[in-house]
């Protein structure tokens, strides 16, 4: 019923131009202005100047719009408002109001039905960009050692006395967040405190919470010394990256052979090395992304 509303409310204000009031006219591949959109936190900044810098190489010029959330660029993919964004597979369920579950939680079959999914929504599959940001249940080092846990299931005689911090999404998705989570282990936590997905890292380490989902790409794991949890019964859904082009774009052949030179080039430790750069030292998003693509030869 949520998502239902959510989406109905997102619907209105597309059609009503509220959304992405700034980007005019939808695109077409003669318009060599390319909308890229990004969500915003520090892996979809640094993607975005990547896809900018390569298509900028090839003549083409770019803005980058990083006020939507993943609902919001689904749509102007679809609707030809945003050329092009990185989404991530098992997100895309949520945004269709009679999404089916996966029939499985393996990586290979979830992208599968992802990308039949969105071509069949008539969104273009730009391919996976080679990272997985999954969510991995993380504690401090010291609650690890203490109570000898390396996989979630360790962590069932202790759940009915630990707090878990959660972001939103993984609170209330019922498919592939905290429900099914507790589900397959059988077990639950004694207390949910809810905040924002930036807060969670520093929350574990100061001891406010006991637990959280982290992603997989984040360098504050490191930068705290938290400790992720084997999912060893697979209840926890796999997030690979993938990018997703408006039909008007993917007929133009330059366009979509430059996106190509990203596909598959970022791993997950390459990603979490690239965010710290911006999360711990500080660099600009633009700069990340042309000192990684000048050290592969593409710039």
């Amino acid at each position: 019923m949520i998502r239902k509303m959510v989406l109905g409310i997102l619907a209105i204000l597309f059609l009503n131009g509220c959304i992405i009031p700034v980007m005019g006219q939808t695109s077409s591949p003669s318009e060599k202005t390319v909308v890229i959109g990004a969500m915003p936190f520090n892996e979809q900044y640094i993607l975005a100047e990547m896809f900018g810098k390569l298509l900028e190489k090839n003549g083409y010029t770019y803005e980058i719009n990083s006020g939507l959330n993943n609902v919001m660029l689904y749509q102007g993919v679809k609707n030809g408002q945003i050329d092009l964004y990185v989404d991530y597979t098992s997100a895309i369920p949520t945004y269709f109001e009679e999404a089916p579950a996966f029939e499985s939680l393996d990586p290979d079959m979830v992208t599968t039905a992802v990308k039949k999914m969105v071509t069949e929504d008539d969104v273009v599959w730009g391919g996976k960009v080679g990272f997985r940001n999954d969510y991995q249940m993380a504690v401090s080092e010291e609650f690890a050692s203490e109570h000898a846990v390396g996989t979630i299931s360790d962590l069932a005689p202790y759940t009915s006395e630990m707090v878990l911090g959660s972001d939103l999404v993984f609170h209330l998705d019922e498919l592939y967040g905290l429900p099914n989570l507790e589900k397959v282990y059988g077990y639950s936590f004694q207390d949910v405190v809810p905040m924002e997905p930036t807060l969670l890292y520093q929350a574990v380490d100061m001891g406010q919470v006991d637990i959280i989902p982290a992603s997989s790409t984040d360098a504050r794991i490191d930068l705290f010394n938290l400790t992720t949890l084997s999912d060893d019964k697979a209840a926890l859904a796999p997030y690979d990256s993938i990018l997703l082009v408006t039909s008007g774009r993917g007929t133009d052949p330059v366009f979509m052979s430059t996106l190509e030179q990203v596909m598959g080039l970022i791993d997950t430790e390459t990603m979490r090395s690239l965010n710290r750069k911006f999360d711990v030292d500080k660099m600009d998003a633009g700069a990340i992304a042309e000192e990684f693509l000048i050290s592969q030869g593409l710039l």
